[in-house]
């Protein structure tokens, strides 16, 4: 396994933990939503597939998007916008590298596997944050 996909499952592995140990029911599925969609990203099969638009990493990512909306429809927290922001924002990554052919390999890749960080940082923090008496049970309420 090399260090970058390590380092990346360690973080999504401490917020897995965190969304259990603090965090609420909606946190817990936004973890678990990033789990899925990381796991199935990873058993693609890779052979050269930043040459070219991604098909299946973008099917995979169609997916977490509506996990994550459902999750901002039908929560009371605000965290799940964050997470649908993000992970909008790497779906037109990949909508991008399909209009656009210029679009280097390396970059590419990249921006597509790294724009998960921001999402389970947001999940995290809220987790973390969740049960520490600094809002009305723990809610951060945006309605």
């Amino acid at each position: 396994m090399e260090p970058h996909v390590a380092t990346y499952y360690a973080v999504l592995l401490a917020t897995i933990i965190a969304a259990h140990w603090r965090g609420e029911s909606c946190e817990k599925a936004g973890a678990w939503i990033a789990f899925f969609g990381s796991v199935v990203s990873s058993a693609v099969t890779w052979g050269g597939i930043w040459g070219a638009f991604a098909v299946p990493i973008f099917i995979i990512d169609l997916l977490v998007l509506a996990g994550f909306w459902s999750l901002a429809l039908f929560s009371s927290r605000f965290w799940p916008y964050w997470a649908t922001g993000w992970q909008l924002v790497g779906l037109l990554i990949h909508i991008q590298r399909l209009m656009f052919d210029d679009i280097l390999e390396k970059p590419y890749g990249l921006l597509s596997m790294y724009i998960a960080y921001p999402i389970l940082l947001v999940i995290l923090l809220s987790s973390l944050h969740s049960k520490t008496g600094a809002h009305n049970h723990g809610r951060l309420s945006h309605r």
